[in-house]
C-alpha cells in the first residue's frame, strides 16, 4: 500500500513538471513572437503566428523594380539603334566633309596682295602677315566684290604665312568655329602650354551635358591633314571640374567627343571619335577665308598658319613706295559709293614704322584722314592711317624675301629726315594734305 502511494506521488510530480514546462514553452513563444502584444489581431491566441503586413509592400516594390528594369532595357535598346544610325550618318557626313573642296565662286575675282599687314575681322580676331596673296571672289547673288557686304564675298588665300595669337584663336573658336545654334560649348579661353618639343593649345570652357554645364580644361595638339585640307584638333588631356582626370572617360564610345558635342548645320566642322576637324572656310567669320593649308606651328607665343598655292598673275603691280601696303587688281569691286571695273587700287600705310593695321568694319571712318589720288590711267592710290588695334599688340614688320632690297621703315624715316623739314612746316603741310584729302573723298565718294 505504501509502495502504491509512493508511485502515485511520483507520477503526479512528473505530470506537474510536464505541465510547467509546457506552460513556460508557450509563454516563451508569446514573448518571442509578440513581446508587447501591440499588433496582435483581436481573438488571436497567445503564441499564434501573425500575418505580416510588410509582404504587400515588398511585392509592390519588386514589381516597380521590374518595371524600371524593363523601361531601362527598352531605352538602352532604342539608344543603341539610334547610335548605330547616328554613326552611319556621321561616317557619311565625315566622308562628304573630307571630300569637300574649296567653296564655289559666282563671279570673277579680284587679286589681292598684303605686305606687313595686321588685318582684323573683329575686336577679338586679328592676324599678322608679312606677305599674303589671295583672290577675293563674290558669293551667293553677288556679281562683284562689295567690301561693305562681308557675307557677299570670300578671300581665297593663295600663299601666306599668318601669325595668330592665343587671343585671336580664342576669338576664332567663340565667334566662328563653335558659334552656331545649339552649340554646347561656351566661354572658351585659349592658352599655349609647353609640353616638350611640341607645344599644346589649352582650351578652358564649359560643356553642356544633359542639363548641366561642366567646366573643363583640355590640352590639344594642332596639325594639318593635307589630303583633306583640314585643321585637326586632337585631345591630349582632359580634366573636368578643375582637377578630375577624364581623358580615360572619352575613350569610351558613349562619352567620346563625337557623342558629347553637337555639330553645326554647315559642313565646315565635324568630329570623328575624339578628333575635331575644321575646314579653312570655318576658321574665320565673314569675310570667310578659303585656301590650301600647308602646315601649322605652335610656338610659346603664337600659332603660325601657312597657306600654299599658285601665285596670282599681277599685271600692273606698282612700284612699292613703302614696306606696308595692300594692292587690289582685276575684277569688279565696290567701296561705299565708289565702284570700279578692272580694279586697280593701292592702299599705302601712312605710318610705316609698324604693321599696317586694317579692318573692313570701319575703314570709311579713316577715308577723310587719307590722301586719295585718282591717277590718269584710272588707278587709285590711297595713303591711309592705321586703324586702332582692336586687341593684342602689333608685331614689328617682317619684310618678306620678295621685298628684299626695297624700302624699310628705317630708310623711309631717314629719307624723311633728309629733307630737313621743320616741325612747324611739317604740321602745316599735314593740315593741307588732310583738307585736300577731305575734298577729294567728298568728290570721289559723294560723301
Amino acid at each position: 500500500m505504501l509502495s502504491y502511494l509512493g508511485n502515485l506521488s511520483d507520477r503526479t510530480g512528473q505530470v506537474r513538471l510536464l505541465h510547467s514546462v509546457k506552460t513556460e514553452r508557450n509563454r516563451f513563444m508569446v514573448l518571442e513572437k509578440d513581446p508587447i502584444n501591440v499588433n496582435r489581431p483581436a481573438g488571436a491566441k497567445p503564441g499564434q503566428p501573425m500575418a505580416s503586413k510588410k509582404k504587400p509592400a515588398l511585392i509592390a516594390l519588386i514589381v516597380i523594380l521590374l518595371l524600371l528594369v524593363a523601361i531601362e532595357t527598352g531605352i538602352i535598346v532604342a539608344q543603341s539603334q539610334a547610335n548605330k544610325r547616328i554613326e552611319a550618318q556621321s561616317e557619311q557626313a565625315l566622308s562628304q566633309f573630307l571630300k569637300s573642296g574649296e567653296q564655289p565662286a559666282t563671279g570673277s575675282g579680284t587679286d589681292l596682295l598684303m605686305q606687313n599687314v595686321r588685318f582684323c575681322w573683329s575686336r577679338q580676331i586679328c592676324i599678322n602677315t608679312p606677305r599674303l596673296t589671295a583672290t577675293a571672289v563674290p558669293m551667293g547673288q553677288q556679281s562683284l566684290v562689295n567690301f561693305d557686304t562681308l557675307n557677299g564675298f570670300m578671300v581665297r588665300v593663295r600663299n601666306a604665312t599668318v601669325q595668330i595669337s592665343p587671343q585671336t584663336l580664342q576669338g576664332m573658336f567663340n565667334e566662328s568655329v563653335f558659334n552656331y545654334p545649339g552649340s554646347n560649348l561656351r566661354d572658351l579661353t585659349v592658352g599655349i602650354q609647353q609640353a616638350g618639343p611640341q607645344n599644346l593649345v589649352r582650351l578652358n570652357g564649359s560643356l553642356k551635358y544633359l542639363f548641366l554645364w561642366i567646366p573643363f580644361e583640355m590640352d590639344t595638339r594642332l596639325s594639318v591633314d593635307r589630303p583633306t585640307n583640314t585643321l585637326v584638333i586632337a585631345v591630349n588631356k582632359l580634366n573636368v571640374f578643375g582637377v578630375i582626370p577624364a581623358t580615360w572617360l572619352i575613350e569610351f564610345k558613349p562619352f567620346n567627343l563625337q557623342k558629347l558635342l553637337t555639330l553645326p548645320a554647315n559642313r565646315h566642322l565635324t568630329i570623328s571619335g575624339n578628333l575635331m576637324r575644321v575646314k579653312p572656310f570655318g576658321l574665320f567669320p565673314p569675310p570667310r577665308v578659303d585656301g590650301r593649308i600647308a602646315d601649322i606651328t605652335v610656338t610659346p607665343q603664337l600659332i603660325s598658319l601657312r597657306f600654299a598655292g599658285t601665285e596670282p598673275d599681277f599685271q600692273t603691280l606698282p612700284r612699292q613706295s613703302g614696306p606696308n601696303r595692300v594692292y587690289l587688281e582685276g575684277g569688279s569691286t565696290r567701296f561705299g559709293k565708289l565702284g570700279m571695273i578692272n580694279t586697280q587700287i593701292q592702299v599705302i600705310d601712312q605710318n610705316p614704322g609698324n604693321l599696317f593695321q586694317l579692318s573692313l568694319l570701319n575703314y570709311k571712318a579713316f577715308l577723310p584722314q587719307s590722301d586719295v589720288k585718282l591717277l590718269a590711267d584710272g588707278s587709285v592710290t590711297v595713303v591711309m592711317p592705321d586703324h586702332p588695334t582692336p586687341a593684342g599688340a602689333a608685331l614689328k614688320p617682317q619684310p618678306s624675301a620678295s621685298a628684299a632690297g626695297q624700302a624699310t621703315p628705317q630708310k623711309v624715316e631717314s629719307a624723311q629726315q633728309a629733307g630737313k623739314e621743320t616741325p612747324k612746316a611739317g604740321e602745316n603741310k599735314l593740315k593741307a594734305k588732310i583738307n585736300q584729302a577731305k575734298n577729294k573723298v567728298k568728290d570721289v565718294l559723294g560723301l
